[in-house]
């Protein structure tokens, strides 16, 4: 008997990709900006230099403002590459501390302590699988409680064994719907 699980994207918040894309594409435009600035700075200058210079330099025009393009690309490069690290970082930012989160109520559960919510603020990224985790211990909890109850009444029926009449009967159901719910955890 095998169950058909439903897929389900965590991972994929459209709030989060609109952030990142608009990020990215912020710092790539900003990017361009600085790269059309500089060079015209650079070639301003340049140009400048080359009508008040008493001889004109003796190169091709082609290359004439190659090095102040270059610097420019290097500049616009760096320029880029930082925008780039400080948007990663507010995303993964974004993203790390909801996790952290859910990691330590995971260790927390995976300890024996199943009174543990995963509790994370109302902006905070993935909250749907929050609370699937919580819906998933509140199962336990109550599958758990169940188990609980069956043993006592099996320990209550063991303490009255020479007392009362039928009791192996009562101690075998008992013991057939602990084994029923165990059957849930697939041990």
């Amino acid at each position: 008997m095998t169950q058909k699980f439903k897929r389900r994207n965590y991972f994929i918040d459209r709030v989060v990709q609109g952030r990142f894309i608009a990020g990215f594409s912020a710092a790539s435009l900003a990017g361009g900006v600085v790269a059309v600035c500089c060079f015209r700075y650079f070639a301003r200058q340049k140009l400048d230099a080359t009508l008040y210079a008493m001889r004109l330099p003796d190169v091709p025009m082609s290359s004439l403002l190659m090095g102040e393009m270059v610097a420019s690309t290097i500049l616009t490069a760096i320029f880029v590459v930082l925008l780039f690290v400080i948007t990663a970082r507010q995303v993964f930012a974004r993203i790390e501390g909801p996790l952290k989160k859910m990691a330590g109520c995971l260790a927390g559960i995976a300890a024996g302590d199943l009174r543990s919510e995963v509790k994370l603020r109302e902006q905070d990224e993935f909250q749907q699988f929050a609370a699937e985790v919580d819906g998933m211990v509140r199962a336990m909890n109550s599958k758990l409680s169940g188990l609980g109850f069956q043993a006592e009444k099996i320990s209550s029926l063991c303490g009255r064994a020479g007392e009362e009449e039928n009791v192996p009967a009562r101690i075998r159901h008992h013991l057939s719907i602990m084994k029923k719910e165990m059957q849930v955890f697939q041990l």
